[in-house]
């Protein structure tokens, strides 16, 4: 399925979308092999649910990837290629974006377990006022919606977000680490998968928690995904080197001065924090695939090595 001809993206916007989002010129040979094929199959879906109808329902697309797999970039992409070829009207939400405030996961904290103090796991979102947005924005209602924005630096959500018209969008894309997961089998929950579980969840009432809330109300609000894409990354170890990359590079262009105010972490500091998201990303890894209407199979590069799903298409 090669995106058709008029649905290819011309020079002048892959040289201001590579130096917006500093990537290599490689990055364009693989977005153009792996990803325009899904660029059209969304305008295509877009199009069918549309014909004869004056106010055509918005599409939600889940975008799943785990940390450094590249699934930011992705929306980011895809956004703007919907809109420049076909004129589509795309919202990029961020799970990211629905972490409850600091003063919420302190008192989660407090009340369930202390590892909820930290952000990440289900649990640790306002998935409440996300599923409310979307609904919103499916129903096309014609009202302003505001939009959450989270500022990891600081830890906390972000004074002021973004408002938008619900009626005023064609397709959303949900991005984040967990999208679509569903709960993992609680008789996989005795067994600690790595030292923070062990030593910080001894009796699993953490990890219980949380896989409670992906059998509850995370499992409502990743319904409305109406098509699931997924970025498989090759193993665990591989997303602890990606986010190590990512920390280095970022250090390295802030300069050590600005890289501490930015809140970067070291060697170790980073595998713990990656700790909080071991189970349920190996998890994925091993149950998205087979849910996902389209998964991208991931190398150690993060180069493409093969797609399947209901949506995949043969490369060659």
């Amino acid at each position: 399925m090669p995106a058709q001809p008029e649905l290819q993206l011309d020079d002048d916007f892959w040289r201001v979308f590579l130096a917006r989002e500093r990537l290599p010129g490689a990055y364009r040979e693989l977005a153009e092999t792996w990803f325009g094929p899904l660029a059209a199959g969304l305008i295509e879906g877009h199009r069918a649910r549309s014909a004869g109808i004056e106010r055509p329902p918005v599409g939600v697309v889940g975008l799943c990837g785990c940390q450094g797999s590249g699934k930011s970039t992705l929306a980011t992409l895809l956004a703007a290629w919907l809109e420049a070829v076909a004129g589509l009207r795309v919202l990029v939400l961020s799970l990211d974006d629905f972490y409850l405030p600091r003063a919420q996961r302190l008192d989660l904290a407090q009340t369930r377990h202390p590892l909820f103090a930290t952000r990440g796991v289900p649990c640790t979102h306002d998935i409440s006022a996300l599923g409310q947005v979307i609904r919103a924005l499916q129903s096309r209602e014609d009202r302003a919606i505001s939009l959450p924005s989270f500022d990891k630096a600081a830890d906390d959500r972000a004074p002021s977000g973004l408002n938008i018209r619900a009626d005023s969008i064609d397709l959303v894309l949900l991005e984040g680490w967990c999208v679509g997961l569903l709960p993992q089998p609680t008789d996989e929950l005795g067994h600690p998968v790595n030292r923070l579980e062990r030593e910080e969840d001894p009796d699993g009432v953490w990890r219980t928690a949380v896989n409670e809330a992906l059998a509850g109300p995370y499992r409502e609000v990743f319904g409305l995904i109406e098509t699931l894409v997924v970025l498989k990354a090759p193993s665990f170890d591989h997303v602890l080197a990606w986010r190590w990359e990512q920390e280095q590079k970022l250090r390295a262009r802030l300069g050590e001065g600005a890289a501490g105010q930015a809140g970067l972490m070291d060697r170790p500091a980073l595998e713990r924090f990656l700790h909080f998201y071991q189970r349920l990303t190996e998890w994925g890894l091993e149950s998205l695939p087979d849910r996902a209407d389209l998964c991208f199979h991931l190398q150690a590069s993060r180069d493409i090595e093969g797609v399947s799903g209901p949506m995949a298409w043969d490369p060659q």
